[in-house]
């Protein structure tokens, strides 16, 4: 059953990142690419299970015991590699994937306003915190520390998922109840929270929710839809799928703290597989249905690994190891296919990246974040992370970013496809890698689209082999690397008349995990994804663009493609990916605009931002003027202004000081100040925008209130007061 987790905050928290921000902030909170604050899930997953493990201690020996195998269940049993029944996701704060959405449609004008460190400054603030000597009742040196928090009163929602008895569910909304603090320093004011897990029809009946949130937070609102094949069930087709990444990735590969970049083809047929399993609810797995192996086991099917791409669902292969980066340059490049003769061209490697291989030679890379983790000591009076033989530690894992598009194709017959399109439904979620059930790993399926597998061929007179996936290849019986090996391989597939020009050939070692028999595969050599064979035909040759070859083909290995490079030249014109540009329309500073549920934070921040500017005016305005004032009439002038509700109640008290030709040269500047004020370019921002949702009329308009333009000019005064008197000190 699917549940929505909602965190209220009835004080500032600190959902700690494990990371500083520069010199500025020593603990800083968890943060999206965008700015917006969350509360990572492996957060909640542990604070829930360390409730549930308290709530125990309250019960008799025989009810404790079954309510320990209960937390086994829901979360997990230490030391096995079930991770439990319970399914959770971060938690965001509220209207996260429509504000996310929103922010694409803001014209370019107000995007400097929405940039990470805005947005979040919108949702956080800093606090101070120091040590107190308790011999002399002062502050210890050195112990000054910041930390920043989101502010009390937001609200975070988290999707649940759980497959378990009524009475278990109802243990654990029992346990989410009594959730009452988390993050850091939670015994020290930070932290307190109140928490729910609602269904659908209980979010509905709550009236404190608002209609926004009904419509934006419903537990799968949108359905899943399963489509057709219109096909002869021989026919050779292939699922064409677009995956979004709805959480971050963590699909390890050699080094266990290091993603890949791409989703392996071995984890979605195991996700898949995992569906199918759940809903025939399949125990006993010596009695496979030969259905499971058909689809999954034999080879019937192949499941491509998935590459990053974008919403025009343009094919992104991994970078070919012959193209190549003129050094010192960000936009030369060659492809070494080819004699690279230029004088004194120094070439280096491009890695990590990803090409469309086709005229538009289109370039991306995958975005990867790092995250740091920590496990509390089994003792709970221990309130940190600790390398010890007690548990508690610390890692870090470098994942693949939440919110990108990534391409797969499932190919086979059409009769084993239509049997497969039960578990693979558009909207619906596959969960992949590690740490899947909380934190990482879910992937929701936007798009299916069925093709025929082309059979067209193509004539070639000097061509490249690209291995656009890493190949498996046997000799005798045992995986080699063997370029020889290769060779003959594509001669099988092209015929024999043709001859090695160059090679740029890479190495790997690939393994897996079998999920029937819960054990892992075996390690094996194999050719690098990218990794290049050009060679020429001594007649012309006819062949298809692509093909598989060797083993383990149904996991995404073996592929190839044969590229035509006779009428090609080295010089590479290789481009970043088009990106979505604002329209002019929207970009124009003369209309005022809508932009939906980002609106609210984008008013906030271009607030924050008025009062950033009203430093940087003031300091402008100061450095202009040879004024001074003594510490004594700035201290004076500074106590008026704090006792002043008005610029003019500020004023009149001025027009007590006795007069002098410094204090009216000083009065003249700030008798200025409102002006100077309305010509901040945030105060014009502000004022030409307008509420989502109404016509384009003046009544409508943003306009700062009267006690807004009051505060803020007053902070100006106060500002121009503090620049005065750092000048003279200076």
């Amino acid at each position: 059953m699917k549940y929505k987790l909602q965190i209220q905050l009835k004080s500032d928290l600190c959902a700690s990142s494990g990371d500083s921000f520069g010199s500025l902030i020593d603990n800083d909170v968890c943060y999206d690419k965008y700015g917006f604050p969350y509360i990572p899930a492996k957060r909640l997953k542990g604070i829930l299970r360390e409730e549930a493990e308290e709530c125990c201690e309250w019960f008799e020996e025989t009810e404790k015991e079954k309510l320990k195998q209960y937390i086994n269940d829901i979360f997990g049993e230490e030391g096995k590699k079930d991770s439990g029944k319970l399914k959770i996701d971060n938690a965001y704060i509220r209207l996260y994937q429509e504000k996310i959405e929103s922010l694409e449609n803001v014209p370019q004008k107000y995007k400097k306003y929405l940039i990470p460190q805005k947005i979040l400054q919108v949702y956080t603030y800093t606090r101070f915190q120091t040590a107190i000597n308790a011999e002399t009742g002062t502050s210890k040196n050195d112990s000054l520390r910041t930390t920043r928090v989101v502010k009390r009163d937001n609200t975070f929602i988290a999707d649940v998922d759980i497959n378990a008895s009524e009475e278990k569910i109802k243990f654990l909304k029992n346990v989410v109840k009594l959730t009452s603090h988390m993050g850091l320093n939670r015994t020290r004011g930070y932290g307190e929270i109140q928490c729910n897990l609602l269904s659908l029809e209980e979010m509905q009946k709550d009236p404190g929710l608002g209609t926004d949130y009904i419509l934006s937070n419903l537990v799968d609102e949108v359905e899943t839809k399963q489509i057709d094949i219109n096909m002869n069930d021989e026919t050779e087709a292939t699922l064409k799928i677009l995956l979004k990444a709805e959480s971050e990735l963590m699909l390890s590969k050699q080094n266990a703290e290091d993603s890949e970049n791409y989703i392996p083809g071995s984890n979605i047929l195991g996700s898949i597989a995992k569906k199918y399993i759940e809903a025939n609810n399949i125990n006993d797995f010596e009695k496979i249905p030969s259905e499971f192996i058909e689809l999954f086991l034999n080879g019937t099917l192949k499941y491509s690994s998935a590459y990053i791409t974008d919403k025009a669902k343009k094919e992104f292969y991994p970078i070919p190891f012959s193209y190549a980066k003129v050094k010192n340059t960000s936009d030369q490049f060659y492809n070494k296919m080819f004699n690279v003769d230029e004088d004194g061209i120094q070439l280096s490697s491009i890695t990590g990246k990803f090409v469309t291989l086709d005229d538009d030679n289109y370039i991306k890379d995958v975005e990867m974040s790092e995250n740091y983790h920590h496990q509390r000591a089994k003792d709970n009076k221990i309130g940190r992370a600790l390398q010890i033989e007690d548990g508690g530690s610390l890692y870090q894992y470098n994942v693949i970013g939440a919110n990108q598009y990534f391409w797969a194709n499932i190919t086979g017959k059409v009769k084993a496809l239509k049997k497969l399109l039960p578990y693979i439904k558009e909207n619906d979620v596959l969960r992949v890698g590690k740490s899947k059930n909380t934190e990482y790993g879910k992937l929701r399926i936007i798009d299916i689209v069925p093709e025929e597998v082309s059979k067209e061929q193509k004539e070639y007179k000097k061509f490249a082999v690209i291995l656009t996936s890493d190949v498996v290849l046997l000799d005798n019986g045992k995986a080699t690397t063997n370029k020889e090996t290769l060779i003959e391989k594509i001669k099988d597939i092209v015929g024999q008349d043709i001859e090695l020009e160059r090679a740029f050939i890479n190495y790997t070692k690939v393994s897996g995990y079998n999920i029937i028999w819960n054990l892992p595969k075996e390690q094996m050599e194999a050719f690098k994804a990218g990794s290049v064979l050009v060679f020429n035909a001594l007649n012309s040759i006819s062949a298809k663009e692509s093909y598989t070859i060797g083993q383990r083909r149904a996991e995404g290995y073996g592929n190839i493609k044969i590229i035509d490079i006779a009428n090609k030249t080295a010089k590479l014109d290789l481009k970043e990916e088009s990106k979505k540009q604002s329209n002019e329309t929207n970009d124009n500073s003369n209309k005022k605009i809508e932009v939906g549920l980002i609106y609210s934070t984008l008013k906030e921040s271009i607030k924050n931002s008025i009062l950033d500017e009203t430093v940087g005016k003031a300091l402008e305005n100061i450095e202009k003027t040879n004024y001074s004032l003594n510490n004594s009439t700035i201290g004076r002038l500074m106590l008026m202004l704090e006792q002043s509700k008005t610029v003019a109640e500020f004023f009149e008290n001025f027009g007590a000081i006795k007069n002098s030709e410094k204090l009216e040269k000083v009065k003249k500047l700030l008798n200025n100040t409102p002006k100077e004020f309305q010509e901040l370019q945030a105060v014009k921002d502000l004022n030409n925008l307008r509420k989502p949702g109404t016509n384009d009329d003046s009544e409508n308009q943003v306009n700062l209130s009267d006690e807004e333009v009051e505060k803020y000019t007053l902070e100006y005064i106060k500002q121009c007061l503090i620049q005065i008197k750092l000048k003279g000190e200076k």
